[in-house]
């Protein structure tokens, strides 16, 4: 059985990250999904253990086979992150922010550092983003794989899931009238690698990647955006800026990061 993992911590934003992950792998006989509980205080032992058996009973009424499981520690990233490893997740299941104190223990800095620790691909969820069936897949790329990554291999598991159309989008101010050989050689080796999903590229040449982002995901109307944040220069600056962490904050599209 393929493990997901979506981390609880009873608010709005985790109950929806929650949702979203059973809708999306119900009716999937090889997949266990666990809900992930960290708790501080001893006396929330119980209350915790008899809320995620009334969840586990509810999401499991979509036909997805459901674990719970519930912790205390002195750090809920390097606490989930062990978790995580040791039940050799495949997806980590996030939402983004909370809009209560508690609430913020699963804002987009800790979200971040799930995806540094490097235990598996985390799926971001905006808030109150439902889940619909994934149609056009966003894979922001620089291009410059030459062979079969852990990352690569990590989104070829997740697409063949989901059977989408696939975008592959480079942003890049130096492309002002054509593409350089070495350029084209990358992108011929890229579309070797995702053959089997039939990708179609794109290259825009804007200085603000986070404009080219959204126009081209309103005009192929983009479900979900893959981006790896070793390969994309830009992916650092996605959430530290005030202006990106509204951007994303407010974003109706679903992000999974794949760290490479």
């Amino acid at each position: 059985m393929q493990q997901i993992i979506v981390p609880l911590d009873f608010s709005e934003t985790s109950f929806n990250a929650a949702d979203f992950a059973t809708d999306m792998y119900s009716n999937r006989n090889d997949i266990t999904i666990t809900l992930y509980h960290y708790y501080e205080s001893e006396e929330d032992m119980e209350p915790a253990k008899q809320f995620m058996k009334s969840l586990r009973e509810r999401l499991g009424e979509k036909y997805v086979y459901i674990e719970t499981y519930i912790e205390t520690g002195n750090d809920f990233v390097e606490q989930l992150a062990a978790f995580a490893s040791s039940k050799n997740a495949r997806l980590i299941v996030m939402g983004l922010t909370g809009k209560t104190p508690l609430a913020q223990r699963f804002s987009g800095s800790n979200t971040l550092k799930m995806v540094e620790e490097d235990v598996c691909p985390v799926l971001i969820i905006p808030p109150d983003v439902r889940y619909k069936k994934i149609n056009n897949v966003l894979i922001a790329s620089e291009m410059r794989l030459k062979e079969e990554t852990p990352a690569l291999l990590a989104v070829k598991e997740f697409l063949k899931d989901i059977k989408p159309a696939v975008h592959i989008l480079n942003v890049d101010s130096s492309h002002y009238i054509s593409l350089t050989q070495d350029f084209k050689a990358s992108r011929d080796t890229m579309e070797s690698l995702l053959s089997e999903f039939k990708p179609e590229f794109y290259f825009m040449r804007l200085f603000d990647f986070h404009e080219s982002i959204n126009l081209f995901s309103k005009d192929k109307q983009i479900d979900l955006i893959i981006i790896a944040p070793k390969q994309h220069s830009f992916f650092t600056r996605l959430f530290k800026t005030q202006h990106t962490k509204t951007l994303i904050y407010q974003s109706t599209i679903p992000v999974l990061a794949i760290k490479d």
